[in-house]
């Protein structure tokens, strides 16, 4: 999910997503789930950043001030590799 995420991100114009589209696009509850948490820890790790332009408005997924330095050549993230080693 990460890479899925990271890849709509780049593909986008202006380096946003809607995260609503982007767990519409989850085939299944447990997809959205592991989307979700994909999310929170890209978060985290400050590789993107949540954006609300105002209350009860959409929210967007754009690239984080990590974004660039947080992926590997695969598309992982360096760090939840090394995490899991």
């Amino acid at each position: 999910m990460i890479a899925q995420l990271r890849a709509q991100i780049i593909a986008s114009a202006e380096n946003v997503v809607s995260l609503i589209q982007f767990f519409e696009a989850c085939p299944s509850r447990h997809a959205m789930i592991v989307a979700f948490l994909a999310v929170l820890e890209m978060v985290k790790l400050q590789a993107v950043a949540l954006v609300q332009e105002k209350m009860f408005g959409e929210i967007f997924v754009r690239k984080g001030k990590a974004f660039d330095v947080m992926f590997d050549e695969s598309g992982g993230i360096k760090q939840i590799d090394e995490e899991y080693k």
